[in-house]
């Protein structure tokens, strides 16, 4: 037998054959030597270089980073802050830090060697350290858009979250009141002065921050119409600012009935007597819902206020967001069409206001079979 002919870029060592390849140019216009190792046969070799070739030619060629996670999650995350609202940002800012830079097993690993199993791993400690379902499928859509980002970036050839199995999360059962739980509940706020707080919030479903970054000018008194077109958002290191509504459909009119109308002109008059009572001490920002000083109301305060009511008037104790889910509720047992509702609570579209709601939308399934029928028979 002849000597072996030898192929460039194959060359055997021992038993094995391994393949060399220029690769992709470097930033300063140098090229790269690719070198990959292990074949058993000189054909897999062949095969193996025929494919890498292709993939530096069609810049499919990817050297995957060395970069820790831990160093490249801030780096990515200041790429993304500047995508998504500032009160987004924030609370998504905290979720980073705690669960995928600092309290992290595979934090200090290169990006392009973590695997599936590895973030199977952490949901799991997270679930172990007593995290919430809903918190650690939060966990896992930021850390799928940031390793998405890496893949966009060419620092990895794959997203190891897309494969990870986040636990199911199961929605929370709405509480809502009775109407005899309302009366009940506004009763006990006769004498409060957050009990215009509490009828904003019933009688349209505003969202809390929305009813707190509502100002005076934003109601139409004579066409009896609030607009929602601010909401009061907490910004880590900022405090509390005002900023835009959830989405683009959150900027909304709401239609108000008169009783609600006479009952912001009564408190309106109201703030005027605190404003001649403090004169220049009053801090006038126009919002309808504020101290006594005309500062800022803190959210905390009204939902300390709400469960001391709560317990007062002897009612189911619900979130401040389940009088949202009360008043659409109402609506609905009452007929309004589903895509009123949606547009009242300012949803991006119907089809959340239909997932959320579903169940309380009466069965009108039961005289369809005869409308058939009866289409049928008028064709006759």
């Amino acid at each position: 037998m002849g000597k072996e002919r030898k192929e460039q870029g194959i060359h055997q060592r021992g038993s094995t054959y391994t393949i060399v390849v220029e690769g992709p140019r470097n930033n300063d216009g140098s090229r790269n030597q690719i070198t990959k190792g292990g074949f058993r046969t000189k054909k897999e070799a062949r095969v193996a270089r025929i494919k890498l070739l292709n993939e530096i030619n069609e810049g499919k060629y990817i050297v995957e980073s060395e970069e820790t996670f831990a160093s490249f999650v801030p780096y990515w995350f200041k790429h993304y802050e500047k995508r998504v609202k500032a009160s987004t940002a924030s609370t998504r800012k905290y979720t980073v830090d705690k669960h995928l830079v600092n309290d992290n097993p595979f934090s200090n690993k290169p990006i392009s060697k973590i695997t599936t199993e590895d973030i199977d791993a952490l949901y799991n400690l997270k679930l172990e350290q007593g995290l919430s379902a809903s918190t650690v499928k939060r966990i896992h859509q930021l850390l799928n858009i940031a390793l998405t980002q890496a893949v966009k970036w060419k620092r990895i050839k794959f997203n190891p979250a897309i494969d990870a199995d986040p636990p199911p999360v199961n929605k929370e059962e709405m509480q809502i009141w009775s109407f005899k739980e309302i009366r009940a509940f506004l009763d006990k706020c006769n004498n409060s002065r957050y009990k215009i707080l509490f009828l904003i919030a019933i009688y349209t479903g505003m969202r809390k921050g929305e009813i707190l970054g509502l100002k005076w000018s934003d109601i139409d008194f004579k066409k009896k119409k609030i607009h929602v077109q601010r909401t009061l958002q907490l910004i880590a290191e900022e405090g509390y600012i005002f900023t835009t509504p959830k989405t683009k459909k959150s900027i909304r009119q709401i239609p108000i009935p008169e009783f609600l109308i006479e009952q912001l002109l009564i408190f309106q008059k109201e703030q005027e007597n605190w404003k001649n009572r403090l004169g220049e001490e009053y801090q006038d920002q126009n919002l309808v819902i504020c101290t006594e000083k005309g500062t800022i109301q803190d959210p905390r305060n009204i939902l300390r206020k709400m469960k001391k009511i709560c317990e007062e008037a002897n009612v189911t104790p619900i979130r401040f967001h389940d009088i949202r889910h009360t008043h659409a509720s109402i609506l609905i047992s009452e007929g309004v069409d589903l895509v009123k509702v949606s547009a009242r609570l300012g949803h991006a579209n119907a089809k959340i206001t239909m997932e959320i709601y579903a169940h309380l939308i009466p069965n009108q399934d039961d005289d369809v079979a005869d409308i058939f029928h009866n289409a049928m028979n008028q064709s006759l």
